[in-house]
């Protein structure tokens, strides 16, 4: 654990992973922030280029990506709607 120290300013609050480079060149990364002074925190948020996502709401959309990959696969049937 890295302590923070106040002086640093807003620089020192906020804490994030490596990039995840998806299509196009879009990045994904864990990110969250912590106050030096109040310890107050804020996050986990997953950021999928601009958008924050709940860590949730980033599952969800790894599962709902996965069954698309999945149906993808499968030999489709002329009849059948996508």
């Amino acid at each position: 654990m890295v302590a923070h120290d106040p002086a640093r300013g807003e620089d020192d609050w906020l804490h994030q992973s490596e990039p995840l480079t998806l299509a196009d060149g879009v990045q994904a990364r864990l990110v969250m922030s912590i106050d030096p002074t109040t310890g107050e925190e804020d996050g986990p948020y997953v950021l999928v280029g601009d958008e924050q996502l709940t860590p949730a709401e980033a599952e969800r959309l790894g599962i709902e990506l996965t069954a698309l990959a999945a149906r993808a696969r499968r030999p489709q049937d002329p009849r059948e709607e996508l």
